[in-house]
């Protein structure tokens, strides 16, 4: 796992090195355990382009020398400088020898290396894993960007000053002096309404990112695509929940899990509880020589949100090493740590235990596996049972039921049925597409309009900001809306959320995160079966469950859904709120000049006085303000040194 970075054009003039060498240098995070660069240039149709390439390692296969990048082939007409782990790497290792290909290293990058000098760009269609890469090929004077099926790894470029600039992260790409930092306002609204602006776009006006499953050339003709090489469209749906596809899922996680646990340094697991990170360790116990190290952590001061026992009992059940966490935080010091890691506003609290537990797993081990991907594989969430219900929700009954959930006692915690049910009733007399949307969404809506300020509101399209979801929806207009709603949620959520999370918070700690459930072979079959299959109405995943019960303690598969958070809502009733107040709603707020003050301090209001419950959303707008205003500053080649943690208690458990 590493971090690369490059530039090439037509038109540079001398390479700027010490922009070069600053756009690496900024990815240390990425990879403390070497630096790396190539200068290139090539001729093609009597074009002559010119750059640079850059890396920062984290060694985790390989640890020699050899396996050093940026990476030439023999004749240095070829290099490759890449990020990410590929998992069949050996088998195609075996392929390439076969025909004749012949390797100095014993790790994955000289495979990506030879596999293109095999297949050219096709190549990546045989690689499995999770990536981004850049190869540079003389010989056409052509430089290839590619990035994952699922969007695990980021990539980010910019066409700006007549080249080609791209790197891991948004940070690397702006060190360059070509590149402005200025904020794109027509990507506001979609900000405001998932928390994340959706690929292939960015909040910055000069930047994109690949997205998931595409690649991209730059050369004589200039840019050539993106361009999909993969895409989740299920080919046929005719499959069944019966014993054979049970036993088909056992195999193919199991693989993926077996796969995923190569590693020439320490590796472990984040452990949560829940169903699907407990089922990862239990398949790594299987397939491990020696005990599995897993990590969780908990927060003593807010029990609905501390996962520590369940995370224990999987461990006492499978015998692992386990270490937990206690944690007490500082959000407030913690806000500008994770924005310099994210580069742009993301609004997903669970952000800040993810990085909390990744920066503690990260004293005992360099890599983790986790269990991201379960519930877009196999249907998990909450909001897809939602809509399986609603399909069917009497208009009459929404509207006595949106009464009653007012009158419901309020409570913050985090299975709060009060919250739950006035969002499920909200506009449960709408179509299923709208209601989905307005679950999913930090502001939808009237809402949304009332948030933005006129000049902002003209910006948003026709279509409406979730557009995004929109063209996702028409990829498979041909099948029922529930299977709609799961591949969009595929094909957003996952690779601008989730997987964003993941990158940036692992790797703000030098750690790397594996995920099995995102294993190609796995999500190719499940996309056979039909949402209605997936989607448990009684019982979350059930073909989940049945494909490995009873593997886990009762207590595991009793357990109700719960995701990876923090009491938002508390916090903005303390510390969080009074910075609200001081830095959104004072005069002089950056985010004033886009967003309706007004607005704003009724958010803030009913949330303190507990009328209503905005903790997310106060996040999302505290969030953007802080971004706004690191853009006055010169860009911070290092982060925030102010710890997040207060307290932590390291409790090791036989």
């Amino acid at each position: 796992m590493c971090g690369i970075c490059g530039v090439v054009g037509s038109n540079t003039g001398p390479l700027d090195l010490d922009a070069c060498r600053a756009m690496r240098d900024v990815l240390r995070h990425r990879g403390p355990d070497g630096e790396g660069e190539a200068e290139i240039s090539g001729t093609g149709e009597g074009v002559t382009l010119r750059g640079w390439l850059g890396h920062r390692r984290l060694k985790i296969l390989d640890l020699s020398g050899a396996a050093h990048q940026p990476m030439a082939n023999e004749s240095g007409s070829v290099l490759v400088t890449y990020n990410g782990e590929v998992y069949n790497y050996r088998e195609l290792r075996r392929e390439l020898q076969a025909k004749g290909a012949s390797f100095r290293s014993t790790g994955d990058t000289e495979v990506v290396l030879r596999a293109y000098e095999e297949w050219g760009e096709a190549c990546v269609e045989h690689l499995d894993g999770m990536f981004a890469l850049a190869l540079w090929d003389k010989r056409t004077a052509t430089l290839l960007l590619a990035r994952d099926r699922t969007g695990k790894k980021p990539l980010f470029y910019s066409t700006a000053g007549g080249r080609l600039t791209f790197g891991s992260e948004i940070k690397s790409i702006t060190a360059c002096p070509w590149v402005t930092r200025s904020l794109d306002a027509k990507r506001l609204p979609e900000y405001l309404t998932f928390g994340y602006v959706p690929h292939p776009h960015t909040l910055y006006s000069d930047v994109q990112q690949l997205p998931p499953g595409t690649l991209l050339t730059f050369g004589p003709g200039g840019q050539s695509g993106p361009k999909t090489y993969w895409d989740a469209l299920p080919r046929q749906q005719g499959l069944r929940p019966e014993p054979r596809t049970y036993e088909r899922v056992r195999q193919l996680l199991r693989s993926a899990t077996a796969r995923r646990m190569a590693s020439d340094v320490p590796l472990g697991a984040l452990l949560s509880g829940g169903m699907d990170s407990s089922i990862v360790v239990a398949l790594m116990v299987e397939a491990a020589t020696e005990p599995v190290h897993t990590f969780s952590i908990g927060f003593p001061e807010e029990p609905s949100f501390d996962e520590r026992d369940p995370a224990r009992q999987v461990a006492a059940h499978l015998g692992t090493r386990h270490t937990e966490f206690a944690v007490e935080l500082d959000a407030v010091s913690l806000m500008d740590r994770l924005l310099w890691h994210h580069d742009q506003p993301y609004a997903d609290s669970s952000a800040i235990p993810t990085f909390v537990v990744s920066r503690l797993a990260r004293e005992h081990v360099k890599v983790v596996l986790n269990g991201d991907g379960g519930d877009e594989i196999f249907g998990g969430y909450d909001r897809f049972r939602a809509a399986a219900i609603s399909r069917t929700f009497p208009p009459a009954l929404a509207r006595t039921g949106r009464r009653a959930a007012r009158a419901l006692p309020r409570d913050a915690g985090y299975y709060s049925f009060q919250r739950r049910a006035q969002r499920f009733l909200e506009l449960a007399d709408r179509p299923l597409r709208e209601r989905y949307q307005s679950w999913i969404a930090v502001a939808h809506g009237d809402l949304l309009d009332d948030l933005l300020a006129p000049e902002i509101r003209a910006l948003v399209p026709q279509a409406g900001p979730d557009e995004a979801m929109r063209r996702q929806y028409e990829r498979v207009a041909h099948l029922p809306e529930l299977d709609q709603i799961l591949y969009a949620n595929f094909r957003t959520y996952l690779p601008d959320d989730l997987a964003v999370k993941m990158d940036r918070m692992s790797m703000a700690n030098s750690l790397e995160a594996r995920s099995p459930f995102l294993d190609t072979a796995l999500i190719e079959y499940m996309a056979r079966l039909p949402a209605r299959h997936k989607v448990g109405l009684r019982r979350l995943k059930p073909v989940l469950r049945q494909a490995f019960y009873p593997l886990l303690p009762e207590t595991i598969w009793n357990r109700k859904k719960h995701g990876f958070g923090v009491p938002m809502g508390n916090w903005f009733r303390g510390e969080l709120g009074t910075m609200f107040e001081d830095e959104v709603l004072a005069a002089g707020a950056r985010s004033g000049d886009f967003l309706s003050g007004s607005c704003l301090r009724r958010l803030w209001e009913e949330h303190r006085s507990g009328t209503h419950e905005h903790g997310f959303r106060l996040w999302t707008v505290l969030t953007l303000e802080h971004w706004l205003r690191s853009l006055e500053r010169p860009q911070a080649l290092d982060p925030p040194r102010a710890s997040a943690v207060v307290g932590a208690t390291d409790r090791a458990l036989a």
